[in-house]
C-alpha cells in the first residue's frame, strides 16, 4: 500500500486506512532524528530569514516495517490465553455438531539413489535424510522390527540330530532373544551375497520404532507410542493427539553392547522426522490432557463445566512436556511459539487451535536438544528442504464460491536456528503423505508446489495448479512470482476430470502425470520461475504415480499398466517440447494383479548407479497368482537394468529377474513392507523381518530367510 505524505490526502483514504496514516506519522514526529532532520532543512529552506520565499518542505515520514503472518507470544500469558480460547471455541463447535447430530439420527429414524558401491535410504532431497526401518552402513544392516509384530522373527527349527550342545545352547539363546522385540544387526559379506545376524538391540514393548537414522558408529530411533500416518485435513480431532509419546533414542554401536547414549521424549504423536546437517528435527502434534475436561460437550450445563476448568488452566497444562534420560527440560518456552496476526491481510477467519505442533532439533550424536519451534495453530503438512522448514496450513474462506480450500504456507531458515522467514497463501490444497509431499519443493531459495481443488463441476472435477514462491525483498513474506496456469499461459494441467498422480521438480524442470482413462505427462520449464511453461506433452496408457530421474534427459516412472500390472517406463526428456516413451515394462506379466508400494512409499524404491552407461534398480512387488488350489498371493523383489542411459534415443530398461519370499515357518506371512539394499553384485531383499539374498546375476539362486 502506497502512503500519501500529505495531511490532505486522508480525504481519499479510508477511516482505517486514515487512522493508521495518522498512527504513523505521530510516531515520525516522536522520533528525535526525524525531527532534528526536519527543523534542519526548515531553517535551510527559509535561507536563515533572508526574506526570500522558499517552499517549506514536509516532514519525512517514516513507515514501520512490515510484520509477517506469523509472530511469536510475548509471554506465557498470552499463549496460556490463545490456547483456552481456541480450546472453548472447538468444544462449543464441537457442542453444536452434537446436538446437530442427534437431530439428524431422529430425522433418519422418521424416514534409493547413490553414486557409492551400496545403496542407501531414497530421499526426496539430497541432502535431506529421512528415518526408514532399514538403515545400512556397508557393512551391517539394521532393521527395526514392523509395528504389527510381538516380536522380529519366529525361529521354528529344532537342532539336527547328533548336534553338539554349544549349538542348542545358540539356538536356545537366539529364542530367548526374540522373546522381546528388538532391531535386528546383520553384518553382511557382499562378496558371497551373505548375511548373518551379529546383534540386537531390545525395544521397550509400549513404543513402536517408526524409523532409524545413522550417523557415524551412532544409530538413531525414532519412537512412538501412537502413529496416525500423515497427518492431514482428517485430523481435527482433538483428542487423536491425547495421551501419547514421541521421541528418540541414541546408541552406540560401535560397542558390542549399544549402549544407550540418550533418551529424549516429548508430549505428542509423532508426525515425521528429518535429518540435515545441523541433527533431526522431530516433528509431533499435542492436544493437552486435561482432567475431567468433556470433549464432546451435548448440553449448555456441559459448556460452562468446561469453561470452568480451561480458566482454571496453567501454562504448564498446556505445553508438552520434555524429557532427556528421564527428568523433565524447560525445553519449550513461549517466545518460541508462533501464532497468526489477526491484523494481517492473510489472516484466516478461524485463529488459534488446541493441537501444538512441536519441532525439535536434536543432536544424533548426544541426543541434547538443539533448538525448538512450537506453532498455535492448524497444519497439515510438513517440508524441509536443506535451507529451510515449511508448514503448510489449509484453512477454507467463506467468501470463495463452495468455500474454496486455500493452503498457508510458512518458512522457517535453518540456517541459524529455526527463525521466521514469512508466509503466503495459494488456492487449493496439498494432499502431503506418501510420494505426494513430492508436490512442494524449494530450488534457488523459491518454494514450488501443486495445488489441487475439487471443483464440484461434474464436467471438471479437478483444477490443478502450480504455484512458485519467492521470499519478498522488503517483507517477511512469500510472494506468488509464478503461476500456471495464467491469464497468458490458460492451459489447463490435466484433462478434464483427470486427478494428479506423479508430481516431480528437478532443478528448473518440473514432471506431472494427470490421469483418468490414459497418462499424460507433462513437462514444465521453469528456468525462468516467473514465468512457469507447459513446454511439452505426452499421453501414454497407464499412468505413473512416481517419477526418478535417471539422468537430465531420462525420466523413470513407476506406476500401472492398463492391464492392472506394475508397471516401468522410461521417458526421453533431452527434447522438452517432445517427450518420447522409449520402454515400457510390466511386472509380474505371469500374475493376475500386481502393483509395487514403492509408488506411494520411496523408500522401498533402491537405485544404484553403476557407471556413465548403466544403472540398476529393484522395486518391490506384490500380486495374485493363479494356480489348481486357487489364487496366492506373492511377495517379489524385481531386478531391473537401465542400458544406453548416456544416449537417450537408444536408453531402455531390460528385466534381470527376481527375488521372492519363500520358507516362511508355518504360521509366518509375508509382510506388505518390502525394502531392498544392493552392495556390489550383492541383493539383500528385506520382507517385514526376514531378509534374501542373491547375486545380481543369479536372483534364482537366493539364499534365505535369515
Amino acid at each position: 500500500m502506497k502512503w500519501i505524505a500529505a495531511t490532505s490526502g486522508l480525504a481519499g483514504l479510508g477511516i482505517r486506512q486514515g487512522v493508521e496514516y495518522v498512527s504513523r506519522f505521530k510516531s515520525a514526529v516522536r522520533n528525535r532524528a526525524a525531527l532534528c532532520l526536519w527543523a534542519l532543512a526548515l531553517l535551510v529552506s527559509c535561507g536563515g530569514g533572508s526574506g526570500q520565499s522558499s517552499a517549506v518542505l514536509s516532514p519525512p515520514v517514516t513507515t514501520a516495517p512490515k510484520t509477517g503472518l506469523l509472530v511469536p507470544f510475548q509471554s506465557d500469558s498470552a499463549l496460556l490465553s490463545s490456547v483456552q480460547s481456541s480450546l472453548k471455541r472447538e468444544l462449543s463447535e464441537s457442542q453444536q455438531r452434537q446436538v446437530m447430530s442427534a437431530e439428524a439420527s431422529a430425522l433418519d429414524a422418521d424416514t534409493s539413489t547413490t553414486g557409492s558401491g551400496f545403496t542407501t535410504t531414497y530421499t526426496q532431497e539430497a541432502s535431506v535424510d529421512e528415518h526408514d526401518v532399514v538403515k545400512y552402513d556397508g557393512n551391517r544392516l539394521f532393521i527395526a522390527p514392523t509395528r504389527s509384530l510381538s516380536c522380529c522373527f519366529i525361529v521354528d527349527d529344532a537342532p539336527a540330530e547328533g548336534a553338539v550342545a554349544d549349538a542348542a545352547a545358540a539356538e536356545d539363546a537366539v529364542v530367548a532373544s526374540v522373546d522381546q522385540r528388538s532391531i535386528r544387526i546383520m553384518t553382511t559379506s557382499p562378496e558371497t551375497a551373505g548375511i548373518e545376524e551379529t546383534g540386537r538391540i531390545a525395544l521397550s514393548d509400549e513404543q513402536s520404532v517408526e524409523g532409524l537414522y545413522l550417523d557415524e558408529a551412532r544409530l538413531v530411533t525414532i519412537t512412538s507410542t501412537a502413529w496416525w500416518g500423515s497427518y492431514g485435513r482428517f485430523f481435527d480431532e482433538l483428542t487423536t493427539w491425547q495421551g501419547q509419546t514421541a521421541g528418540l533414542n541414541v546408541y552406540d554401536t560401535g560397542t558390542s553392547e549399544n549402549t544407550l547414549v540418550s533418551k529424549v521424549e516429548i508430549e505428542g504423536v509423532f508426525i515425521t522426522s528429518k535429518k540435515t546437517a545441523d541433527g533431526i528435527y522431530l516433528i509431533s502434534r499435542h492436544t493437552p490432557d486435561i482432567a475431567d475436561l468433556n470433549y464432546y460437550p451435548v448440553t449448555e450445563d456441559d459448556l460452562l463445566a468446561n469453561q470452568e476448568i480451561l480458566d482454571a488452566l496453567t501454562i504448564d497444562d498446556l505445553l508438552p512436556d520434555v524429557s532427556v534420560d528421564g527428568s523433565v527440560v524447560n525445553a519449550v518456552d513461549s517466545d518460541q511459539c508462533y501464532r497468526i496476526d489477526a491484523e494481517h491481510e492473510l489472516a484466516p477467519s478461524d485463529l488459534g487451535f488446541p493441537a501444538i505442533t512441536s519441532v525439535l532439533l536434536i543432536d544424533p550424536q548426544q541426543g541434547t536438544i538443539k533448538d525448538v519451534l512450537c506453532y498455535v495453530e492448524s497444519t497439515n503438512g510438513v517440508y524441509i528442504s536443506g535451507n529451510a522448514l515449511y508448514l503448510t496450513q489449509l484453512h477454507a474462506v467463506p467468501a470463495l464460491a463452495g468455500d474454496q480450500e486455500m493452503t498457508l504456507v510458512h518458512r522457517f531458515d535453518l540456517t541459524d536456528g529455526l527463525d521466521y522467514a514469512g508466509s503466503g497463501e495459494v488456492s487449493g490444497g496439498l494432499f502431503l503423505g506418501d510420494n505426494r509431499d513430492f508436490r512442494i519443493s524449494e530450488y534457488n531459495n523459491n518454494l514450488r508446489l501443486v495445488t489441487s481443488r475439487f471443483t464440484g463441476d461434474g464436467n471438471d472435477l479437478w483444477e490443478h495448479q502450480l504455484f512458485v514462491l519467492g521470499l519478498s525483498a522488503d517483507a517477511p513474506e512469500l510472494e506468488i512470482i509464478g503461476k500456471l496456469p495464467n491469464a497468458d499461459k490458460a492451459t489447463a494441467l490435466g484433462k478434464e476430470n483427470e486427478d494428479l498422480y506423479g508430481v516431480r521438480f528437478l532443478a528448473d524442470r518440473a514432471y506431472l502425470v494427470t490421469f483418468e482413462r490414459i497418462d499424460p505427462l507433462y513437462a514444465i520449464d521453469l528456468s525462468d520461475p516467473t514465468d512457469p511453461v507447459i513446454a511439452g506433452e505426452l499421453e501414454v496408457t497407464g499412468f505413473s504415480n512416481f517419477l526418478h530421474p535417471v539422468t537430465e534427459d531420462l525420466l523413470l516412472g513407476l506406476g500401472m499398466s492398463e492391464n492392472n500390472l506394475a508397471k516401468l517406463e522410461l521417458f526421453d526428456v533431452s527434447d522438452l517440447s517432445q517427450p518420447v516413451s522409449r520402454t515400457a515394462l510390466e511386472a509380474g506379466r505371469d500374475l493376475q494383479y500386481s502393483y509395487s508400494s514403492a509408488e506411494y512409499d520411496r523408500h522401498g524404491f533402491t537405485y544404484q548407479v553403476l557407471n556413465e552407461a548403466e544403472d540398476r534398480l529393484a522395486i518391490p512387488v506384490s500380486g495374485w497368482l493363479s494356480g489348481e488350489a486357487g489364487y496366492e498371493g506373492v511377495e517379489r523383489l524385481y531386478l531391473y537394468e537401465i542400458t544406453d542411459k548416456s544416449n537417450p534415443a537408444m536408453a531402455g530398461i531390460t528385466e534381470a529377474g527376481y527375488l521372492k519370499v519363500q520358507g516362511l515357518a508355518d504360521g509366518e506371512y509375508a509382510s506388505n513392507q518390502s525394502r531392498s539394499v544392493v552392495d556390489g553384485d550383492a541383493v539383500y531383499f528385506i520382507n517385514g523381518d526376514a531378509v534374501f539374498s542373491a547375486l545380481w546375476q543369479d536372483p534364482a539362486g537366493q539364499q534365505g530367510p535369515h
